[in-house]
């Protein structure tokens, strides 16, 4: 069955192509988080199940390499067919796209067929991200796994548009702002000296270590020093992290979100956008359980409209404007 309906996939896109076709490249957008469990493939596959009900062409990539498991987010069984192939040369990237029951949501599986570590490289990365462009989608979603692995920071560094997924939770918080540190300096380390990027990074752990006599800032301490450019910043504005705060269970845990974007300017001089907080609701793991995704379940919910407000703002930010 799944071969059948992989196969009529293939014949239709060759027949017609998409509006993102016409357009040139799919738009990228990253998930990822510093610890695991925050909901993340739950945040990834809304994201899409929300566009392709305005109307876009999503294909979901599966990363996470600790436990590929969109699949099970979206009430389906796990393919034979899964990223694994286009990394050993057998399949193209566009040959694995697998086609769901929802109109116009298709997905990569992730490796669950491995019994090994795997881990990318950077030269595969690279070699990934020109195929992720030349899928025939609008919007590609990749679910990353948790951490700042350098793949993961290199996929951050090349989305138009970066979600980090937290919880109110101290763990998760903590993690969050290490992997805020562990982007901001993988996207510096591109265009700085050896000495200069490993003397930051000595600055850098003096300040974890309270050793310094005033507080760490990225921009102030680049601006005075030789051998490192802090122009990223300034690219950053236009295309922000943008945070998620997700399981929030009252108005302080909403708040959170506030809070740490305050952090991030103050101590990083790094303008974050705070996308806003998805509240905590007992429908999501009962949905999993059930294997029918809450958005397909329960359409017409407040969970549904934060995910639909956070996409529109993104996609057609006039369209709010005008009705506000």
């Amino acid at each position: 069955m799944e071969r059948d309906l992989h196969k009529m996939y293939l014949d239709s896109i060759e027949k017609q192509s998409t509006s993102a076709s016409a357009a040139g490249v799919p738009k990228l957008w990253v998930v990822g988080s510093g610890k695991g469990g925050v909901g993340k493939t739950f945040v990834s596959s809304s994201l899409g199940i929300t566009l392709s009900k305005l109307g876009h062409s999503v294909v979901i990539l599966d990363l996470d390499l600790s436990g590929a498991n969109i699949h099970t987010s979206l009430g389906l069984n796990p393919s034979h067919m899964n990223i694994r192939h286009f990394f050993e040369g057998v399949k193209s990237l566009q040959e694995l796209v697998i086609p769901t029951h929802m109109p116009r949501m298709s997905y990569i599986q992730g490796f669950w067929d491995s019994w090994t570590p795997t881990d990318f490289s950077f030269s595969q990365i690279h070699t990934l991200l020109p195929e992720i462009k030349k899928l025939r989608a609008d919007y590609v979603i990749v679910d990353l796994g948790a951490g700042a692995l350098e793949a993961h920071l290199e996929l951050f560094k090349a989305a138009d548009e970066k979600f980090l997924v937290t919880t109110p939770e101290p763990t998760s918080l903590e993690k969050t702002y290490r992997f805020i540190e562990a982007f901001v300096c993988h996207s510096l380390k591109e265009n700085a000296t050896p000495d200069a990027f490993g003397q930051m990074i000595s600055t850098l752990r003096n300040h974890r270590q309270r050793t310094l006599e005033k507080p760490f800032s990225f921009r102030s301490y680049l601006k005075e020093q030789t051998g490192l450019n802090y122009d990223f910043f300034e690219a950053l504005s236009s295309r922000p992290v943008r945070l998620i705060m997700n399981s929030a269970r009252s108005q302080t845990n909403i708040d959170l979100g506030h809070s740490v974007k305050s952090v991030c300017n103050k101590y990083y001089d790094l303008s974050i956008d705070y996308a806003g907080a998805i509240e905590y609701d007992n429908a999501v793991w009962q949905s999993v359980r059930a294997r029918e995704h809450v958005l397909e379940a329960q359409p017409f919910t407040a969970l549904a409209g934060q995910f639909l407000g956070t996409c529109k703002q993104l996609i057609d930010p006039e369209e709010l404007r005008a009705v506000v």
